[in-house]
This record gives structure tokens, sequence and C-alpha cells, in this order.
């Protein structure tokens, strides 16, 4: 990318240094030459010339077509003038090139993927989109611990279907299986996790453990349809570009933005933002936001000592005022900003996740647990996890503005860097428009749905058992559907919400992740190894309280996922909890 940016950033600076070099010719001849600036011999904009005639034309003091008699002892005065904003040009220009690199490395790690769609699969399965690892097995299709994990997955199949070791329910050895085997492929990702998901539907029959047709019913249910709907309307809001209008009026209204201001102010809209959509997707839309504010308030740093050296005058004065150091520490502390700036983005879309049902993807797997289905509402878990959502968001500010702002010398952002970036929002998106608010005011009503679900509405569509009609997938998706009926004003003749657009952006193997672990929920209580390995864990629950049980569980989940994927872990482990619980 620096590369391709080259030709751009380079051209306007030889362009000024020809002007300028042009003007000293003009000057010592009294006319304008034609053609390019000889610098060194060599013509920026031709060939090559002959060297003994470019000698013999500068010798005899003569004017060929197309060259300048910069190298002249006349005009050796008005050129030397010229050199120091020669240099100056070329310092900016390596000045941007260094900023498109800092660019680059903020943006990605190097071991990432660098096209949108797969970074956002990459979120999900970072050992599968590892792509500069090496990968010695298999015909370089897999690095050691895939290998590993394959056939750690496949030797416990094998021994537990031969051994045994469940008497009661002979089915429950082979479902025990089963669930091993999909565990290790999906902690140590051998094969992407959504086609592991399809290990129950095509083993459970092939085991005698169930049916096909009752496999597959476990794949499409109510907790899919609500992942729908959330993440529709969290398409729409990408769409319209309104999280990132509306932070950038934030800003504007602080003025010059301070960097723990900053901080702060981006780590609320995450959280804000991470309890209506999904963290994964939050992330994704805001941090490309942020990293070109970074570039802007690193641009704005090295303006300001710019401009300061060059008032120091010669280096031996700049060295005199510091002013060297002061650019090294001024760019370091940007550095340093930055990097708790992503952090905070991560940690906030984390914690604003834990606040709601549809928040992380590790959620939607306990919602659609048997046992725990008809209690688990959106609205219930809200008023249970928000307490904690608000108290991890706070410590991690407290963290990060510790660590990373407390020492900062770096002032913050200015007023005029924020409106440019506002300004290249307006180029971009335009005005503030009617899509804008009429998607912010569906996912408005879209929350305010779930959370009046069951207490002004569900009491209203009941049997006359007193079943519930009407649950949380309805809910999210009829604001959703609403939004292909609405016409858009910024692109006339289309919805607000085109089926390309959901095409492109919409996880759908995140439905099949999920239909995975609720398969082997349901082969848990078609094989009966459920009652079994409940057995095994009452058995052990007197000798702990319930106090430490939840830290064994707390601490057992926290340290796997330091190591593995936190939507493999919970894949994996919340079937066997259930069954015990």
């Amino acid at each position: 990318a620096s590369l391709r940016c080259l030709p751009a950033l380079i051209e306007p600076i030889v362009n000024t240094m020809v002007e300028q070099c042009s003007d000293c010719a003009a000057a010592n001849t009294g006319e304008m030459l034609p053609g390019p600036v000889l610098l060194g011999r060599r013509s920026l904009s031709a060939p090559v010339a002959d060297n003994g005639k470019l000698d013999k034309a500068i010798g005899n003091g003569s004017h060929e077509p197309g060259l300048v008699r910069a190298g002249t002892q006349e005009g050796l005065p008005r050129a030397e003038s010229a050199l120091p904003s020669a240099g100056s040009a070329l310092s900016r220009a390596g000045t941007a090139l260094q900023r498109a690199g800092t660019n680059l490395q903020l943006q990605r790690a190097s071991t990432l993927p660098t096209e949108d769609r797969e970074l956002r699969h990459a979120a999900t399965m970072p050992m599968t989109f590892d792509v500069e690892a090496e990968r010695p097995c298999c015909g370089g299709l897999w690095k050691v611990q895939q290998m590993l994990g394959f056939l750690l997955g496949l030797a416990s199949l094998i021994v537990l279907c031969l051994i045994r070791p469940v008497q009661t329910y002979p089915m429950a050895n082979e479902m025990l299986g089963i669930t091993v085997l999909c565990a290790c492929f999906w902690v140590f990702e051998v094969i992407p996790v959504y086609m592991t998901a399809l290990f129950p539907l095509v083993l459970m029959p092939l085991l005698k453990i169930t049916s096909s047709e009752i496999a597959a019913q476990a794949y499409w249910n109510w907790i899919s349809l609500l992942v729908v709907g959330m993440f529709l309307v969290d398409i729409a809001l990408e769409e319209v570009h309104l999280p990132r209008r509306v932070a950038l009026k934030v800003l504007l209204r602080l003025g010059v933005v301070h960097p723990a201001a900053l901080l702060a102010c981006f780590m609320g809209m995450c959280w804000l933002l991470s309890m209506l959509c999904n963290s994964i997707a939050v992330t994704l839309v805001v941090t490309p936001f942020a990293i070109g504010l970074l570039n802007a308030a690193e641009e704005q740093v090295r303006d300001a000592v710019a401009a300061e050296e060059m008032e120091a005058g010669e280096p031996a004065e700049r060295e005199a005022h510091g002013t060297g150091q002061a650019r090294r520490r001024s760019m370091k502390d940007v550095q340093r900003f930055s990097d708790g700036l992503l952090l905070g983005i991560a940690f906030s879309a984390t914690c604003g996740g834990i606040a709601t049902l549809t928040g992380a993807i590790p959620h939607y797997f306990l919602a659609g647990e048997s046992n725990l289905a008809a209690h688990v509402t959106w609205s219930k878990w809200f008023a249970f996890a928000l307490p904690l959502s608000f108290v991890s968001v706070v410590l991690a500010f407290c963290v990060l503005s510790t660590r990373y702002v407390r020492s900062l010398k770096f002032r913050g952002i200015s007023r005029e860097t924020l409106e440019t970036e506002y300004d290249e929002l307006l180029n971009t998106v335009g005005p503030f428009s009617r899509d804008e608010l009429i998607v912010g005011l569906v996912q408005i009503a879209q929350v305010l749905l779930l959370i009046i679900r069951p207490f002004a509405i569900s009491p209203f569509f009941q049997t006359q058992f007193g079943e519930n009609l009407v649950n949380d997938s309805t809910l999210a998706c009829a604001p959703a559907l609403l939004l292909f009926f609405l016409p858009s004003q910024v692109r006339p003749g289309q919805s607000l919400l085109t089926w390309p657009s959901v095409h492109e952006k919409f996880d759908f193997g995140l439905l099949l992740l999920i239909g995975g672990s609720l398969a082997i929920n349901s082969g848990f209580t078609q094989s009966g190894l459920n009652i079994a390995m409940g057995d095994c864990f009452a058995q052990l629950v007197p000798h702990l309280s319930n106090l430490g049980l939840n830290f064994v569980i707390i601490l057992c989940v926290t340290v796997s996922v330091q190591i593995f994927s936190g939507i493999g872990v919970a894949a994996a482990l919340l079937p066997v909890i259930s069954s015990a619980a």
C-alpha cells in the first residue's frame, strides 16, 4: 500500500521543486525555460540524456531545449536558497510514507488477512486465518496444533466407543465421543468452526443415536432467527455510517479532545453499541474510524513539531532548543496512546456484549440450552448482566487510562482535525439524511420491544393453556423486515437495506455454529448422556459449596479462553455443564 501511494505523494513535491529551480534559472537568464529541470544530470520527466552532450551544453553556456542552467556559477546562490525548501518537501514525503506504514501497522496484525470479509471470519477463527504461520502437516494444510487436535479428537471418539464407560445408557458413549471430537476440533480449529458444527448432523444418525430429522431441527430454531434479526439491523447501521457520524458530532461538541476524553468517548460508544449489536461487528466498524483519527493526530503532531523546527532554524539551533527530542517524544506519545485506544475499543466492546443476550456469540449457545430457554429472555439477561458490564468497562477504562494516558505529553486532537474528518465524512456519505434517522429509530424500536416483551407483549399473545406465542425472535425480525419496505433517500429506487449488502456482510456460518452446539445438546437428551453425566457431577457437588463450584467453573473457562477460541470453548462446555445442572 505504501508503494502504491508513493507516486501520488512524490508528484506534488517534485512539481514544487521544479517550479523553485525554474524560478532560480529564470532570475539568472531572464527567461522561463521549457522542459524538465536537470538535477544531477538526470531529467525528471524525460529519458536520461547523453552525459557528454550535457557536459558540453553546460560548459559552453548554451541552452539545450529542456535543460536549465542550474549548475552555472551565477545560479548557485538562488539554487542554494532553494535547497532547504526542497529538503523540507522531501522530509514531508518521508513523513507521509511513514504515516502510511503506521496506518497499516495499526489497522491489522501482520498475520491476519487484509480483506475485510476475511478479517470478520478471523475474529472467530484466528488460528485458521493465521496466514503467515508454518503449516508442516497434511501437505501444508494444518499447523502442528491443528494436527494434534485432529488426532486427539479422532482417538477420543474411537476409544470411547470401544471402552464404553457409560453402562446405563449404551448410546451415551457414542454421543460422548462425538462431543469430545467436536470439542477438540472447535478448540484447535482443525477445520473452520462452522463446518465442525455439521459433525453432529452427520455422525448422530450413523451411530444410531437419533434420526437425521430430529438432529436437523436443532440447526434452525428461534435462537437462529434472533441472530438473523439482530444482525440485519446491525448491517443497516453500518451501511448508513451512523455510528461514525454520532462519534464525530460528540467529539466536535467537546472541542479540543484530551486523550482521556477521547478514550472515554470511544469506549463509551463501543460499550453502548455492543449492547445493541454484536461485539465483533462493533469492533470491526469502529476500528477503521479510530485509526483515521489516530493518523490525523499523528499528522497534527508532526506539523506542530515541523513548525517548531522551522522557527528554530539551523540544525545546531534545533538541537539547542531540543526540538529533535521533542519530536521523538511526541511521536512516541501518539503511538502509546494509539495502543491504548485500540485496546479500549476491544475491551469496551467485550464489556458491552456482556450486558445483552445478543451482544456476544457464546450467549446464543446459553439461550439455546433446553433447561434455560424458557427462563433466559433478553430483558431478564439485561437486568442481570448490566451492572456487571458497567463495572467491567469502568475498570477497563481506569486501567487503560493509568497505563497509557496518565503520563502523556500529547495534548489531544484539535478541533481543526475533527472538522477535517467530518468534512471527509460529508464528502463520502453526505449530510445527515432520513436514512440514518430511520435506521436509528428502527434500532431503538427493536431494543425496546425486546425489553418490554415479558410484561407488555407476551400476556396478550397466549394460547388458551397460557403458553406464550411470541418470543424474542419474532420481535427481533419484525423491525429488520421493515427495513426492506422503507425507501432510501440516498439511494433512490432501493430500500434502506438491500439483499446484496446482507449477502456480503451477514455471517451465515454463525447459524451453523449455533446449530451444531444445539444439536449436541439435543444428542445429550436423545442418548441419555445428560442423565449419566448429571449423576457423575451430582456426586461431586455435595463436596463443594455453590461459591466454590462457580469459582472452579469460571477459573477453568477463563484459563481456557486465554489459549483457545472463546466461541469454541463455550460451544464445547455449555452442553456438558447444562447436562450436569
